[in-house]
């Protein structure tokens, strides 16, 4: 069984690289590995196919075409989005001064594939991805959880490509070692970086890649300002916020050493250090209002395919998991008017409510539980005014009249 594994990706090898001296049409690389693959019994989109193509361009095939049949394997779902994005993060952003043009196309490939997880969603094998990407960049490890499930997973890695650009964009402009840290969790020291070995020293410091640095150090720290104003990747780091305190504290501390001392953000024509700094000051007003009006079918699907680690972890039963963090959310929503009427809410919370019982199999007990702790949640964070508990408790009583 495992010859005959490496059979497979033994020829998807040799089928790149001659389509690579061939110079081939990146569509018809594509269609003809789709073609091998799916003769083989390959699950698309494919783990080790991912693996074996960014092996493959860094660095010692780091030529455009190389890249234009990782965006063809992308557009035709032969990998998994998050799961490349997760592997040139760990090779690419470490070495971006030595390779300024990857680090630019990995940017590119982020903009198009960090913003939507409906492919990760539909994707029969996404536990799999994501304990994948896990094992890639050290999720758990970095940030301390033992819960290796979906939903967490997700959350981390969103921060984590956020916070790596912010680290690369500090250490580009060398304000990195004005942080109180004085070094990031996702850049290897200098010293221990990767020394390019393969005789790609075309790519000398020379006046056109001075320039470049320049752009993607400017590039990156636009790509953070779309991560923060993204209604579905800004719900998710608004979750990162709530549940991850003492990296959410790190996090902003650089994020004011940018706005404070960044040349390329104050040279920047499409985000200010004004927006970033508003984020500084009020976190939860700029997320918030931001991802009111996210598809909450979307982010339901995210949640449902695992769980966060809840604020309420020291609740019994079905309501110790943040499969109920929806409910929260939503209740935010219907406290500051966001929903249309009170009975659009209600009607949305009790579909809400039994959809989150229906799909992790709890008890009406567990999910009434789970229903009462958010509120009390949403108490603790916004003011305990007798209007604001009657209008939640009124909602609670709508919502099991059914």
């Amino acid at each position: 069984m495992a010859a005959a594994s490496c059979t497979v990706w033994d020829s998807v090898l040799e089928l790149t690289k001659s389509a690579q001296v061939k110079n081939c049409d990146p569509q018809l690389w594509a269609i003809q590995l789709s073609s091998n693959l799916n003769s083989a019994g390959v699950d698309l989109p494919s783990v080790e196919l991912a693996h074996l193509l960014v092996s493959h361009i860094c660095f010692d095939n780091h030529v455009p075409i190389t890249w234009k049949f990782l965006e063809k394997a992308l557009s035709f779902n032969l990998v998994p989005p998050l799961l490349v994005l997760a592997l040139l993060s760990t090779r690419v952003v470490p070495n971006r001064q030595l390779h300024p043009a990857a680090y630019r196309l990995y940017m590119e490939l982020v903009k198009r594939h960090a913003f939507s997880f409906s492919a990760l969603i539909a994707s029969p094998n996404h536990q799999l991805i994501m304990k994948s990407i896990d094992d890639v960049v050290n999720l758990s490890q970095i940030f301390g959880e033992q819960l290796c499930e979906t939903g967490l997973l997700l959350v981390e890695f969103v921060f984590s490509i956020m916070w790596q650009l912010l680290d690369a964009s500090l250490d580009d402009e060398g304000l990195l070692e004005l942080s109180a840290e004085k070094n990031s969790r996702w850049l290897p020291r200098r010293e221990v970086m990767e020394i390019d070995g393969h005789g790609n020293f075309s790519e000398k410091r020379n006046e056109h890649h001075e320039g470049l640095h320049k752009v993607n150090t400017t590039m990156a720290i636009e790509l953070i300002g779309e991560f923060l104003k993204n209604k579905l990747t800004s719900r998710l780091i608004y979750l990162a916020r709530q549940n991850m305190p003492s990296q959410w504290g790190s996090f902003i501390e650089r994020l004011q050493l940018l706005v404070v001392h960044s040349a390329a953000l104050r040279n920047s024509k499409h985000v200010t250090p004004d927006a970033f700094l508003q984020l500084t000051h009020d976190t939860r007003k700029v997320l918030s209002r931001e991802c009111k009006t996210i598809s909450q079918h979307e982010f339901h699907a995210v949640m449902f395919s695992g769980s966060l680690k809840s604020s309420v972890g020291q609740c019994h039963g079905a309501s110790q998991s943040a499969i109920w963090l929806p409910i929260d959310l939503f209740l935010e929503d219907t406290m500051d008017g966001s929903q249309v009427t009170s009975t659009s809410a209600v009607e949305n919370l009790i579909s809400l409510v039994k959809a989150l019982q229906a799909v992790n199999c709890t008890t009406w007990h567990d999910t009434f539980l789970g229903l009462w702790i958010a509120s009390l949640r949403l108490v603790q964070r916004v003011g305990t005014s007798s209007n604001l508990i009657k209008k939640s408790m009124g909602v609670m009583w709508k919502t099991f009249q059914f």
